[in-house]
């Protein structure tokens, strides 16, 4: 079979299977704690502190043109600290397809004690879809008028809320309230694929072990119309701010975490996922990196507090 031809059949197998989905999921994160944005914009200013967050996300290791996806935003607390504001960018590339997101975030902080915040949160902004068939080789798009290039730009707008103690977190959004469409019907074939409103359930706890070990657990809900739930929980242990975990994806994946916090102003955390289900054969699994940066001074109450303390203890010692 010419070289040619069998990239177009591969391109319209593609695209079949794109248009018989009913419901186009977002991708899963497998470090969704520690860069909640990109699912919830009441966690925006949420991190005591003004930060910005890049995650690159790397899936299925070993087959070409699979999804690359980089994401990166920007909380900032504003001086009142009840008003803060960031935004989002969000790109993921696969094969032909290229989604893009652009956000401005907000939240509002809510005292409801001493050591218990509700942030509540809005997003605006949109998502951008593109098909790009010139990036093909060995297949001149121009011969065929169902391999022409399109693109599609959706207005949107996200909702959440994120509850915050000083260890437990609850979180309930919908990043994107609006249904939108990707494609639209050419030459009387059905090319349109949607992309349906996602809802998001997130809950962690930290349990002290001591002084400075804690037991950590978190899990993940993502519920869409048309397709399975989503079911992801973490469990393993942290030393002060740095966490080793282990998590479970139903019917999916097992992946491993680990987190360092604090190194300075600088975070970093890694992720591997190991495929359960029928990709397992075919894929060496997929790679998560994570990095935060602060800008400038933490906020954090606790390390106030020991700022203080270490102030105080400066001070005695000099007298």
């Amino acid at each position: 079979m010419p070289q040619n031809y069998s990239s177009k059949v591969f391109v319209s197998i593609v695209l079949l299977c794109s248009c018989l989905l009913t419901a186009q999921q977002d991708s899963h994160f497998a470090l969704y704690k520690y860069h909640m944005h990109i699912i919830n914009p009441a966690f925006t200013g949420s991190q005591e502190g003004a930060f910005i967050n890049s995650t690159y996300r790397s899936q299925w290791a070993g087959v070409s043109d699979a999804p690359r996806i980089q994401v990166i935003s920007l909380g900032i607390p504003s001086t009142e600290k009840r008003l803060n504001y960031g935004a989002l960018f969000y790109n993921d590339k696969t094969f032909v397809e290229q989604f893009s997101r652009f956000y401005a975030n907000f939240s509002y902080r809510v005292s409801l004690d001493s050591k218990t915040d509700l942030y509540l949160g809005l997003s605006a902004g949109g998502q951008n879809f593109r098909l790009n068939f010139s990036s093909l080789k060995n297949v001149n798009p121009g011969s065929d008028q169902f391999l022409s290039s399109f693109s599609r730009f959706n207005p949107n707008l996200g909702v959440g809320g994120y509850l915050k103690t000083e260890n437990f977190y609850l979180s309930l959004s919908i990043p994107k309230l609006f249904q939108t469409k990707r494609f639209n019907e050419n030459f009387g074939y059905a090319s349109s694929g949607r992309d349906l409103v996602h809802v998001y359930g997130s809950a962690g706890v930290n349990i002290p072990l001591t002084t400075d070990w804690y037991w950590v657990n978190s899990g993940l809900i993502r519920y869409v119309q048309n397709a399975p739930w989503s079911i992801l929980v973490n469990s393993g242990l942290a030393y002060k701010n740095n966490e080793l975990t282990l998590g479970y994806q139903w019917d999916s994946s097992v992946a491993a975490t680990l987190m360092i916090q604090n190194i300075g102003f600088i975070s970093v955390g890694y992720s591997y996922q190991f495929p359960t289900g029928s990709l397992a054969s075919i894929t060496g699994g997929n790679h998560e990196l994570l990095l935060k940066i602060r800008l400038g001074k933490s906020n954090s109450a606790k390390e106030v507090q020991e700022e203080t303390n270490e102030e105080i203890q400066n001070i005695t010692s000099a007298n």
